[in-house]
């Protein structure tokens, strides 16, 4: 493959600064489809969010959400930072500790809630859990008794409002969380004050979240405002009621192909609310801001390769060796990434295109809005989708018995690691049981 050329293209953005000779350099070594993974964003983002929030008036910390991308490498570069975790399975809970994080630095988010997960997650140290039904509390008052363990419990509640976003969290009668008013034992107010009458749990604080890529912050006032009238009925209830921990969950937008809200912005709006909060209720609460997409989404690109092509009247169709089994939300949920096209070709020609996958299903095509152009392009020419850290690598699958690729990434140095190797065949094969099916 001769060496592409970005004379007429600028990928470098406020997200990526990868450049023409570091892209033709891994492609050449490690061939396509291909992640990279640019370690300096990563981190320029968490001190982006960390900053946002400075206006409270309290301690806050940052929680990454390790579903969103859960690779060994980003646990630990997240980790020498010393922030939080927050995790929700005990598969995740066996990557964190196989990378050496510190367990103290969990929050643990169970969506099953059962008793022996409970019971494996405080064996392993883990101190602090988000309950979200009036079952999970029970299933964790069993275990803790079983180990005598007295853990810190905070409780998830669902505001059940409307919320402006890709993917709401709060509806009524949700899967996540605990209504503020209910008239079963599924209630906040029932469920607080059972753990204030356990001997075992101790009280932390309340948790919520309302869903992802919010684009209006108005959300969190609104919350804030329910949660300030159940705090009220709280402190009447039960003496010397307080909160140590307030999570407000994630939710932090990131810029795909759409304007969206900074985390600067949003982040004055919620802490000028939350001074108001706090001292109107004469509480202190550790502010907790979660965050998986906006902390990896933006720090990763997929790079594929141009390997078909045919031209219809109004635009040229570009068949990619990448598909959707490696950008599941394109579509899952018709995901539009921002695309850079490098081309061999000097022509400065702007020409309508799709991309399709190479997967046989007519679902795999990727998102381009209307009347969006890009540079003339060919067989063997590459095609980039920025902005792909957050819920795409977590969702590669062997459709096809497509194997994995591998993963870069660029450290701070701007040297090159692998962090995941190519998967091959033969793994595959047999992790789908052909050793087994060999032995019949």
């Amino acid at each position: 493959m001769s060496k592409p050329s970005l004379q007429n293209i600028d990928i470098s953005t406020r997200y990526s600064t990868i450049t023409e000779e570091e892209i033709y350099t891994v492609v050449t070594e490690f061939g396509t489809p291909l992640y990279v993974v640019d370690e300096q964003i990563i981190l320029d983002n968490l001190s982006t969010l960390e900053n946002s929030f400075n206006n409270y008036n309290g301690k806050t910390s940052i929680a990454y959400s390790l579903k969103s991308n859960f690779n060994p490498s980003i646990i630990e570069i997240l980790n020498k930072e010393s922030i939080l975790f927050d995790l929700t399975s005990l598969g995740e809970l066996y990557f964190f500790e196989q990378c050496r994080a510190n367990i103290d630095n969990v929050l643990y988010t169970s969506v099953t809630e059962e008793e022996n997960e409970y019971y494996s997650a405080m064996q392993s140290g883990i101190s602090k859990f988000v309950i979200g039904s009036y079952n999970g509390l029970i299933n964790l008052i069993s275990a803790s008794e079983s180990l005598n363990i007295s853990p810190k419990v905070l409780v998830r509640i669902n505001p059940e409002i409307d919320v402006k976003a890709d993917i709401s969290a709060s509806s009524g009668m949700g899967k996540f969380g605990i209504p503020l008013s209910n008239s079963s034992n599924d209630d906040a107010f029932y469920i607080i004050n059972k753990i204030f009458d356990n001997n075992l749990l101790q009280f932390h604080g309340i948790h919520f979240h309302l869903g992802s890529q919010i684009s209006n912050p108005s959300c969190f006032i609104q919350t804030l405002d329910l949660l300030s009238s159940l705090i009220k009925q709280l402190k009447s209830s039960i003496n010397d009621f307080t909160i140590s921990i307030l999570d407000i969950g994630g939710g932090t937008p990131v810029e795909y192909t759409k304007p969206v809200p900074s985390p600067e912005y949003i982040g004055k709006i919620i802490t000028d609310k939350l001074n108001e909060f706090t001292n109107s209720l004469d509480i202190s609460p550790t502010l907790i801001v979660e965050s998986g997409r906006y902390l990896s989404a933006e720090s990763s690109i997929l790079i594929s390769r141009i390997v078909n092509s045919k031209s219809y009247p109004d635009c040229k169709f570009h068949i990619i060796d990448a598909g959707y089994n490696l950008l599941l939300d394109s579509a899952l949920m018709k995901q539009e990434y921002p695309i850079d096209i490098i081309t061999r070709s000097q022509s400065t020609t702007l020409e309508n295109i799709k991309i399709g996958g190479r997967l046989c299903d007519t679902l795999d095509t990727f998102n381009i809005s209307p009347g969006k152009k890009f540079p003339r392009a060919s067989i063997n020419d590459l095609v980039v989708f920025r902005n792909v850290g957050a819920y795409s690598i977590v969702f590669n699958m062997p459709f096809h018995c497509q194997t994995k690729p591998a993963i870069l990434l660029r450290r701070t140095d701007h040297s090159i690691d692998i962090i995941r190797e190519p998967e091959k065949i033969e793994d595959l094969f047999n992790s789908e049981g052909g050793n087994l099916s060999s032995k019949q």
